[in-house]
C-alpha cells in the first residue's frame, strides 16, 4: 500500500449509537466553491448558522467529518489535520443547529484548496461523463502516481471532486486522536460513481 488513502465519512454502529446527522439545506449561501478545490469567489454572511437533521434515531454531536453541501469538520479533526502539517486548507467557524432539539454545535467549514490529478490512468479505471475528466468522473480501482501529488498531504482529486486523498501522516494524526467517524480505504479498493 502507498502513502495515500481515500478519506470518507464513517458511520460507527453500536448498541447505543445509530444513525447520523446531516445538512439538508442544499443552498447554503457563500459556500458554492468550498467543495471543488477553488478559492472562494463569494463569502458566506457571518455568523453562519446551518440547520442539521438527525436520522435513524441519532442523538449526540454530529460526526467529525462531512463532505456534503458544506464541507465540515469538528475542532478535534481540524486540530489533527493542522498537526499533520496540511497547509492548503482554509477554515471558517460555523454553528450547526438541530431545530428539533435546539442543540447547537461549533464546527468548521473547510475549503481544501487545489485539485490534483494523481491517478495513474494506465492502471486506474476512470471514465468521464463529458470527456474532460474534471469533477464528475467515475472512479474504480484507483492507482495513484505519487510523483504527481505535488507533496500535498491532503487534496481533492481533479477527476472526482468528492474524493479526498490524505497522506499517511494525516491518517495517523486523525487515528491518534481516536476519531472513529472518519474512515480510510486503499485507493485500489475505492469506487465513486
Amino acid at each position: 500500500m502507498g502513502n495515500y488513502s481515500v478519506m470518507k465519512r464513517h458511520f460507527p454502529r453500536s448498541d447505543t449509537v445509530t444513525g447520523y446527522i446531516e445538512i439538508e439545506e442544499w443552498d447554503v449561501e457563500g459556500f458554492e466553491d468550498w467543495g471543488v478545490g477553488r478559492i472562494e469567489r463569494s463569502q458566506p454572511q457571518l455568523p453562519v448558522v446551518i440547520n442539521v437533521v438527525a436520522h435513524d434515531g441519532f442523538v449526540g454531536v454530529p460526526h467529525d467529518f462531512q463532505d456534503d453541501v458544506v464541507p465540515l469538520m469538528s475542532a478535534r479533526m481540524k486540530e489533527a489535520i493542522e498537526s499533520a502539517g496540511v497547509d492548503n486548507i482554509k477554515f471558517l467557524g460555523v454553528t450547526l443547529r438541530n431545530p428539533a432539539t435546539e442543540e447547537t454545535y461549533d464546527y468548521f467549514a473547510f475549503n481544501l484548496i487545489g485539485l490534483v490529478s494523481a491517478a495513474d490512468f494506465s492502471q486506474s479505471q476512470i471514465t468521464s461523463h463529458d470527456g474532460d475528466f474534471v469533477g464528475d468522473s467515475q472512479v474504480h480501482n484507483l492507482v495513484l502516481d505519487e510523483s504527481k501529488t505535488r507533496g500535498l498531504l491532503m487534496f481533492r482529486m481533479k477527476e472526482k471532486f468528492s474524493t479526498i486523498l490524505v497522506h499517511r501522516k494525516v491518517r495517523e494524526a486523525i487515528e491518534k486522536r481516536g476519531i472513529n467517524t472518519v474512515g480510510f480505504m486503499a485507493p485500489e479498493d475505492y469506487m465513486a460513481i
